[in-house]
């Protein structure tokens, strides 16, 4: 008898909690819609591995701004142009925060992360530092140029020794973009099919499936069952190797002299000096640095090149008219050069209608309000995860046919390249918008116009004998894990 009483006690409680919760969900966020059937303690139910396109069905049902619920946390999600627009420029400092997740606060590298640290004065001047050290003008973009030709040089010679027969180019490509980041942030150039660039390959699998927004999302939630999931061991292992990594090659910076060119010589000079203290530039600080930037640096632009290559083979007409532009504009005698960008009008809107068609990046990374603030007119409170839905925004209605990979978007009637304050550029927000905008969207369009430049102006790509595959839908196929 007394054990049905404590049951049944248990019971109420339990139906008052979950009560109690939705109606103070539900006046907190009273403004937003709200996906319905929701589990208790686990919310909306739907397979992980495909949260974008989950989202933007639900906008079609719900409107551009809606909420979930996904293991008891309340997430808003942005769909359209304007109230991304809003969110990321805008309000761009209320909505500058970064969400508190276990994954990232995992050996406190939420407070050293340049991707997963909030907006705080450290991050602030860490983002200004590293900007200063890329020097994306000037004498730095003929810098970044000759470190460019020197993987592209490898990578010719790689393509050239498979005389004709059908390869992936994706492994190529991802040695490439890693070594130039490797020289950008420790001046450290790998052998391509050596040890140390398999184990970086395999660091970036890792978190690639740990900070995913997908399965990886129960490290969050359930912690004290960490030990049991995949996730957990898989993100521990990538730390292992990265801090291993890290300190095989930290001191690379110091061999060749204090005049090295590099973003983590740049910073351990500053951490050093008494002015910056007060943003403790500590060897977490530096490694997390070095982390986000050779990760984030590499796999997007190999997957974006990848995606490039393998829709070239199903449009051989857009390779056309690249191939002849390229022949028009560049003498054959030398390489493409970033002076060059100007002139090939049609290559540059295909390389933007590439970001557009995948958008591999598909939710960006999660924002978060760090104070209560408002998006087209709807109250958001403070703390609260935001996703930004760049997978809907860049294949809604605005697009005519966003399934079908069309360079004419980004060209005027004269074939010029539309400007940057044109509509459809506007609405291209591959790399963010606002404070938050990614550190390396200059790098990383200079350096897919020199691989895809130099590649096309030598090469002609076509389908092996054995692809029968006559679809390149993004909807249904993906070359890389969403990260």
């Amino acid at each position: 008898m007394l054990t049905c009483l404590l049951v049944t006690c248990l019971v109420i409680l339990t139906l008052a909690y979950i009560y109690k919760r939705l109606l103070k969900d539900a006046a907190k966020y009273a403004d937003i819609p709200a996906v319905s059937y929701r589990i208790p303690f686990i919310g909306n139910v739907f397979p992980l591995s495909q949260t974008h396109q989950i989202l933007t069905q639900w906008a079609k049902v719900y409107g551009p701004i809606f909420r979930f619920s996904l293991f008891r946390e309340e997430i808003v999600v942005l769909n359209d142009y304007d109230s991304i627009h809003e969110a990321l420029v805008v309000r761009g400092s209320d909505f500058a925060g970064r969400p508190r997740m276990r994954r990232t606060d995992y050996q406190n590298r939420n407070k050293n992360s340049i991707v997963w640290q909030s907006y705080t004065p450290k991050l602030k001047f860490l983002r200004k530092q590293i900007h200063s050290s890329l020097r994306m003008y000037g004498a730095g973009l003929d810098k970044l140029q000759n470190r460019c030709y020197a993987e592209i040089d490898k990578l010719l010679s790689h393509v050239e020794s498979y005389d004709g027969k059908p390869f992936d180019p994706w492994p190529l490509l991802y040695n490439s973009a890693s070594n130039i980041m490797l020289d950008l942030t420790i001046g450290l150039s790998l052998t391509h099919d050596g040890k140390e660039m398999t184990n970086l390959k395999e660091i970036n699998e890792l978190f690639n499936h740990s900070f995913g927004p997908g399965t990886s999302r129960i490290l969050d939630q359930l912690p004290m069952f960490n030990f049991l999931q995949n996730e957990y061991k898989e993100l521990k292992k990538a730390l292992d190797l990265r801090d291993k990594f890290w300190m095989d090659h930290r001191t690379n910076c110091d061999k060749t002299g204090t005049n090295v060119d590099c973003i983590i010589s740049d910073l351990q000079k500053l951490s050093s000096d008494v002015k910056h203290t007060l943003y403790d530039l500590t060897e977490d600080t530096l490694k997390e640095t070095f982390t986000n930037l050779i990760l984030a640096g590499t796999d997007t632009t190999a997957t974006a090149l990848t995606c490039l290559l393998l829709v070239l083979t199903r449009y051989p007409d857009v390779q056309d008219k690249i191939q002849e532009e390229l022949d028009r504009t560049i003498m054959t005698s030398r390489a493409p050069a970033l002076s060059d960008r100007g002139s090939v009008p049609y290559l540059e809107a295909c390389l933007l209608e590439t970001l557009r068609f995948i958008s591999h990046v598909p939710l960006a990374v999660p924002h978060s309000t760090i104070c209560d603030s408002m998006i087209c007119g709807k109250r958001i409170p403070k703390d609260t995860t935001i996703y930004i839905n760049l997978w809907a925004l860049h294949h809604d209605e605005f697009w005519t046919n966003p399934w079908k990979f069309d360079p004419q978007r980004f060209l005027d009637t004269d074939g010029h390249l539309v400007p940057a304050h044109h509509v459809c550029r506007k609405r291209l927000l591959a790399f963010g918008a606002g404070r938050r905008v990614c550190l390396g969207e200059t790098l990383a369009k200079n350096r897919l116009f020199l691989f895809s430049a130099s590649l096309l102006k030598k090469y002609r790509f076509v389908r092996s004998d054995g692809d029968t595959i006559e679809d390149i839908d993004p909807q249904t196929r993906s070359r890389k894990p969403n990260h």
